[in-house]
């Protein structure tokens, strides 16, 4: 078990040093599960744009009038949002990235809500 290790943290604040803070939960950058919960938040985003379009709540675009329509592109860790400019689209996609927040408060993994606002989370 010498290799199993706890990470702490200091942080220099106007030139003092701070003192020791040590983590007590979620997934630290490195972590060998770190890539799969991104996965697993990346998926979940997906359902939730793609039962919205299949309600009715967002429509995605489409390039031709018999083309099926886009509502959003995911791309290793980038995510395109493509809908109407509507206000009502705009209430819905925001209640979507509300859910997301709320999961990762929930999971104190703020790092992947950040990653899909492109926002602090404020956890």
């Amino acid at each position: 078990m010498k290799c199993v290790t706890t990470v702490s943290y200091r942080i220099r604040v106007n030139g003092e040093l701070s003192e020791m803070i040590k983590p007590e939960r979620g997934l630290r950058q490195g972590d060998p599960l770190s890539p799969y919960l991104f996965l697993l938040c990346a998926e979940g985003f997906s359902a939730l744009l793609s039962q919205a379009e299949g309600d009715g709540r967002l429509k995605g675009v489409k390039v031709c009038q018999r083309a099926p329509s886009v509502s959003h592109l995911l791309f290793a860790d980038d995510s395109l949002i493509l809908f109407r400019a509507n206000g009502g689209d705009a209430q819905h996609l925001q209640g979507i990235l509300a859910a997301i927040l709320f999961i990762a408060r929930a999971s104190g993994r703020c790092g992947v809500a950040e990653e899909f606002c492109h926002a602090p989370a404020r956890c």
